[in-house]
């Protein structure tokens, strides 16, 4: 038991698929968001090969990472199998950590934990909520209340949320919209496990490298008090995105890819 890490003992903990290990220098981890894969990455990755050794990875459940039937999709789950697979690697030195939308939110739980490892970090579209009991603003209180409620009905609405993420994939064809039914288990579980009861003020805090917060000035999940509580401590720096959205868009994945050094 003293092996015991967050989900899974640390030597059962299921490895990721490595999507992608390309280049060389400084090692760069890519880390995805919900309900899709490494190829949210596609307009990063060219950016990053010719000067760094970037890994992109499937999240458990997602692309093609398999999960265990026991999998409860937790952040300590995915967490623990992050390390497992990273560990697997036989990484040297520290890297640079990227995680778009709930991969900023796994990156930035595993940096807190495995302080050692990790050299800077870097959060894209990362959906912050706050306790609503702790947000000032009644706006914004509102705009919390209302995501949590909304992120509860589509988990559990499965065939609802699916149908209306196809009608929206027809107009907006981005393949994370798109919900595929061998995605739903982590989908669902991942939402309200990761997203809906969260801690990643508190996570972000405890992390002792510089982080970086990229995200778009048109982004439909954000809400300006998590970006303004996360601007207030001195180890995080903003960058807005001018026009540019939720997804890892070309203007969006350059300005990730100036901000890692």
């Amino acid at each position: 038991m003293g092996d015991l890490k967050f989900g899974w003992p640390a030597r059962t903990a299921p490895l990721l698929n490595v999507a992608l290990d390309e280049g060389d220098g400084p090692v760069v981890v890519l880390i995805h968001g919900i309900n899709s894969s490494s190829e949210s990455w596609m307009n990063v990755v060219p950016l990053l090969s010719p000067l760094y050794r970037v890994i992109a990875i499937d999240l458990l459940g997602f692309g093609k990472s398999v999960a265990p039937a026991e999998a409860t999709f937790t952040l300590e789950e995915h967490v623990a199998a992050l390390h497992a697979t990273l560990r697997s690697l036989h990484l040297k030195g520290r890297f640079t950590l990227v995680g778009h939308s709930l991969g900023a939110l796994i990156s930035s739980r595993y940096a807190a934990i495995y302080r050692r490892e990790v050299a800077q970090v870097v959060l894209v579209s990362p959906p912050i909520y706050a306790n609503e009991a702790y947000i000032t603003e009644f706006a914004d209180r509102t705009v919390v209340k209302s995501y949590l409620r909304a992120y509860k009905f589509l988990r559990s609405n499965k065939e609802q949320t699916m149908r209306r993420a196809a009608w929206l994939h027809r107009f907006i064809p981005v393949k994370a919209l798109l919900i595929e039914e061998r995605y739903w288990g982590a989908f669902a579980l991942s939402m309200e496990h990761c997203i809906e009861g969260q801690t990643t003020i508190t996570d972000i805090a405890q992390i002792t490298v510089p982080v970086e917060v990229v995200y778009g000035s048109r982004d439909q999940v954000l809400v300006g008090d998590g970006i303004e509580r996360l601007a207030r401590l001195q180890h995080v720096t903003i960058h807005e995105v001018p026009k540019n959205d939720h997804f890892v868009r070309p203007a969006l994945a350059r300005e990730v890819a100036r901000v890692i050094r």
